[in-house]
């Protein structure tokens, strides 16, 4: 009886101790897949514009007589694409670190009890923990706050799910309030790259630079189809830019409201209607950019 009465109570200890609903749990977790892997959305926009100076330069280069002067021109496009893709060093960090914010909470709310949590903890709160301090070693940053990777390091996955489960709700109404700042000032950064009046001089450059080239090739060369075909592609591609630009600007916002809305959420245990709805507009933006980024890959006929 007395060993009846002490698994009842450590039962009741344990469930008490569980700061957070199953469902709250799983509403981190859905957050945290839909956010994973996010800031490769706004690099695309500059990896995509990147491509496209490259396949509008070749006809250019085409228009050339010299063979010299053509290489060198070859050789130049194939410079300017290696700097094209190098980003500032704030920029590139920001990404890395909300990517890696949303893989250490999709782990801190994972089902997966013992493989993943012994195994990946340490490492994902040591990564994050790195970047963040990275990040506040770059000049003119606003400070972000450093430490809060340990969070999941103290997940230890010993003594069966029901103890794991509590450790987690405890951990994640922990970590989420302290990375909160975090996910606001890196929200902003991408926010501002998206933003700038510089990525919006690089569009306008490669639409007048897509018709310019063009036009250079046809004063030398007779067109083929198949050359009618790639600048009516790289002309869809444009678009499709500016749309995913857009895109990613709305998903980024919704991304931040999201946040807040979790915050609040394991903070005062509300209902989970308003931040179900937050996700919702999140997954959708996400699904959007997926759809736009497939079109511009698509072989265009």
């Amino acid at each position: 009886m007395k060993i009846q009465v002490w698994a009842l109570a450590v039962t009741v200890f344990l469930g008490g101790c569980a700061s957070l609903t199953s469902t709250q749990i799983n509403a981190v977790n859905q957050f945290a897949r839909t956010s994973k892997n996010f800031s490769a959305y706004p690099s695309r926009i500059i990896t995509e514009l990147a491509e496209i100076r490259v396949k509008r330069g070749i006809y250019f280069s085409n228009s050339i007589d010299d063979p010299k002067l053509h290489l060198e021109d070859l050789d130049g496009l194939y410079t300017s694409r290696k700097s094209d893709y190098a980003i500032s060093d704030q920029v590139d960090i920001t990404f890395k670190v909300i990517d890696k914010y949303a893989q250490s909470l999709l782990l801190l709310s994972s089902d997966d009890y013992v493989t993943d949590l012994q195994e990946q903890a340490a490492n994902f709160g040591g990564d994050l923990d790195s970047l963040t301090s990275r990040y506040n070693s770059l000049d003119g940053v606003k400070k972000v706050p450093t430490g809060i990777g340990g969070a999941i390091g103290k997940i230890i996955a010993f003594g069966g799910k029901q103890y794991i489960r509590s450790k987690q709700a405890e951990e994640i109404r922990k970590f989420v309030p302290q990375a909160d700042t975090l996910v606001s000032v890196m929200t902003t950064n991408l926010l501002e790259f998206l933003q700038s009046t510089n990525i919006e001089e690089l569009i306008r450059n490669e639409e007048r630079g897509v018709s310019s080239n063009y036009l250079s090739f046809l004063r030398q060369r007779h067109a083929a189809i198949e050359n009618e075909r790639d600048y009516l592609a790289l002309r869809t591609d444009l678009d499709l830019i500016k749309q995913l630009r857009s895109e990613t600007v709305t998903a980024t916002r919704h991304l931040r409201k999201a946040h807040l809305k979790l915050l609040e959420e394991v903070q005062t245990k509300k209902t989970l209607e308003e931040s179900i709805q937050e996700l919702q507009e999140l997954y959708d933006d996400v699904k959007d950019i997926k759809s736009t980024i497939d079109s511009i890959n698509y072989p265009k006929s």
